[in-house]
């Protein structure tokens, strides 16, 4: 492509480099866990995506997500090199931190992936995360990517609502938030709402105060973010699960640039008027019984989608996100 053809631009653009995880927190979307299939992401598809993709849009910003991307570091540090290569701007990644156990290896890791090109770290902390990792673990990981000059580090909280309602989960995390931030003051919190979906659709949903009220359509659509997992599948940065194609059978450049929100069989009923209930009457129409009542709207979507999944095969996809 001509250099004076101004290209089109792609926020974020994440690779999941699998779905296995140290743990299996009770909040996880997508269900990460030790005993997801030991399947990874591959170099050479990366590669093949990456050359594709930074011919025909600009990119932002690149992820590589889980599970948890520490477990195949040596891939980790391959990948973050590659996009390296196509300078570009910010490079990151989320991590529990469970390789801070020994302090050699923690800044030997973060060494490594600050040599490699990562510019951006996130800690995933809180009630969820600490169930299963100590915080004095996460504290030398966070220590080492400060040692080794990381440019952004922060912090990842969620909430069970907003963070400022009173539950167990919620005191936790501020406990948390509250140790880490007195040790290492310059550290910046991003705290989420928990959005009801994957394995949380399982077991929080109790934590929360059922609704049928009309749920608001899905908006966020229209921003170009786009995430591959290791069987190929794309989905929309926003709304994992529901793919736009697969980037093993067709270039991930004609997925993207053919992506039409509106048209989608699943997306397109999120963005329409009626959003997730639209899926929800869909559901109903082919034998769900609804239950009375839902946390939010990706709860009612999460639901729908899952009883939906028969009947939109490679689009409803993969398995792992699913019961």
């Amino acid at each position: 492509m001509s250099e004076d053809i101004i290209k089109k631009k792609i926020t974020f653009l994440t690779f999941l480099i699998s779905y296995r995880c140290t743990n299996e927190c009770k909040h996880y979307a997508l269900q990460a866990s030790p005993k997801q299939d030991n399947i990874s992401i591959e170099l050479e598809d990366v590669k093949r995506y990456m050359k594709d993709i930074t011919s025909n849009y600009d990119i932002g910003e690149v992820g590589f997500f889980g599970g948890e991307p520490f477990l195949y570091f040596d891939l980790l540090v391959s990948l973050v090199e590659e996009a390296k290569k196509y300078d570009i701007p910010k490079i990151g990644l989320p991590t529990n931190g469970f390789w801070g156990k020994n302090s050699s290896i923690a800044k030997d890791y973060a060494l490594k992936l600050k040599e490699a090109g990562l510019n951006h770290i996130g800690f995933s902390i809180d009630a969820f995360h600490q169930e299963f990792i100590s915080l004095d673990v996460v504290k030398r990981a966070i220590k080492a990517t400060y040692d080794a000059g990381i440019e952004w580090i922060h912090l990842i909280a969620h909430t069970v609502g907003s963070k400022n309602e009173k539950n167990s989960f919620n005191e936790q995390t501020k406990k948390i938030i509250d140790v880490l931030s007195k040790e290492f003051e310059s550290l910046e919190t991003i705290t989420t709402d928990l959005q009801v979906k994957g394995r949380a659709a399982r077991e929080l949903e109790r934590n929360y105060t059922m609704t049928t009220k009309l749920f608001d359509r899905c908006l966020y659509f229209k921003t170009p973010m786009f995430m591959i997992d290791p069987y190929g599948w794309v989905f929309h940065q926003s709304c994992l699960g529901i793919c736009i194609g697969n980037a093993k059978k067709k270039s991930l450049s004609e997925i993207i640039e053919n992506f039409n929100y509106r048209k989608h069989p699943i997306i397109g009923k999120l963005v329409a008027k009626g959003g997730p209930q639209n899926l929800l009457e869909m559901a109903i129409e082919k034998g769900y019984k609804p239950q009375d009542g839902y946390a939010d709207k990706c709860h009612l979507c999460f639901s729908a989608l899952n009883y939906l999944r028969p009947y939109y095969p490679n689009i409803i996809e993969p398995s792992n996100l699913y019961f």
